[in-house]
This record gives C-alpha cells, sequence and structure tokens, in this order.
C-alpha cells in the first residue's frame, strides 16, 4: 500500500522544487532588473518636475545644448569605465527622451485646462538637475555590467515584463521603451 503512493509524491515534490527553482532563478533576474529599473524610474520621476519649471518659465521642452554636454560628459566617464561609449549615449539619449516625451504630454494636458503657473516649483538648476547628475554615475555602473556580465543580457529577455512592474505605471509603455529600447538593442547585438 505504502508503494502506490510514494511515486506519485514523489512526483509531487519534484514539481515543487522545480517550481521554487523557476521562482528562485526569476526572483534573480527580477532583482538583477530591479536596479536598472527602478534607476530609470527615478530618473523619470523628475520629468514632471522639468516640465512644471519649464511651464512657467515657458522655456522649450527641448535643450539640445544641454544635452549635448551631458552626453559629452557621459561619454568620457563611459571611456574611463571601460563601458561601450555606444551604448552609453544611446543610453542617456534614451533617457531624455523619455523624460521629454512625459513633459511634452503634461504640457498638452496643462494646456488643455488653461493650467496657471505652478507654486511652489523647485529650482531647474539647483534642485533638480543635481538630482539627475546623481543618478548619472549609478547608472553608469549599472551600463557596465552589459560589458562584464553576459548574465545580465540574458536576464533583459524579461525586462519589458520587469519594467511595467518596477516603473510607475504613470508612464506609458511608449515611454518605457524607449526608455529601456538601448539595452535590448545592445543585448540583441553582443
Amino acid at each position: 500500500m505504502k508503494e502506490k503512493y510514494t511515486v506519485p509524491l514523489i512526483l509531487m515534490i519534484i514539481l515543487c522544487l522545480s517550481s521554487c527553482i523557476r521562482k528562485t532563478h526569476g526572483n534573480s533576474d527580477d532583482l538583477q532588473n530591479k536596479v536598472l529599473l527602478t534607476l530609470i524610474d527615478k530618473r523619470l520621476q523628475v520629468a514632471p518636475l522639468v516640465a512644471k519649471s519649464k511651464w512657467n518659465t515657458q522655456k522649450p521642452i527641448d535643450d539640445p545644448v544641454r544635452e549635448k554636454i551631458i552626453l559629452d560628459s557621459v561619454e568620457v566617464k563611459a571611456e574611463k569605465m571601460n563601458i561601450d561609449t555606444r551604448l552609453a549615449s544611446a543610453f542617456f539619449q534614451a533617457q531624455f527622451e523619455a523624460g521629454k516625451m512625459e513633459q511634452r504630454r503634461l504640457h498638452k494636458e496643462w494646456k488643455s485646462q488653461n493650467q496657471g503657473l505652478f507654486d511652489p516649483v523647485p529650482d531647474l538648476a539647483t534642485e533638480v538637475r543635481p538630482v539627475l547628475d546623481n543618478l548619472t554615475p549609478q547608472l553608469l555602473i549599472e551600463l557596465k555590467k552589459l560589458n562584464t556580465q553576459s548574465e545580465y543580457c540574458k536576464s533583459l529577455g524579461t525586462l519589458k515584463t520587469d519594467a511595467r512592474k518596477t516603473i510607475d505605471s504613470r508612464f506609458s509603455d511608449e515611454i518605457v521603451n524607449v526608455a529601456i529600447e538601448p539595452i535590448e538593442k545592445y543585448c540583441r547585438e553582443h
């Protein structure tokens, strides 16, 4: 009688263990992606503050001079850190574009609502940009992992799913896809 239940019990244990292994492996991938995605989210969280500042000052959303300064700095830092400078440049350009997409969306919404000036609004130069500047080296450290850890790109197969779990839902799928596209492209090519 006991042997009759042994095989099903062993099969159940094996199924449970394989499920646990898959979940653990998935959690490892989630953690790998989570650091990068959390940093992308933190950067996107600043976009509404930038939008408010630019709304109040009527400055254009696009700032090619500032972007060039940042990209030049990123490329220098990336080279010193032995990071593919094309990846670093494309990644940060994508972050700029994702942020500007959110700013444009907000400006359009505010225009349709006849939004007045915001009060208070953090100062762009002294309060907002330092937050973005502090995120840059952290993002570069994560990009370096793409060069040095082949497992990182393997875990990026779940990047879109993980991105939607990690990045604030107020940011559209289109914005999220723009932000992560250079990483996906890099991993497909390498």
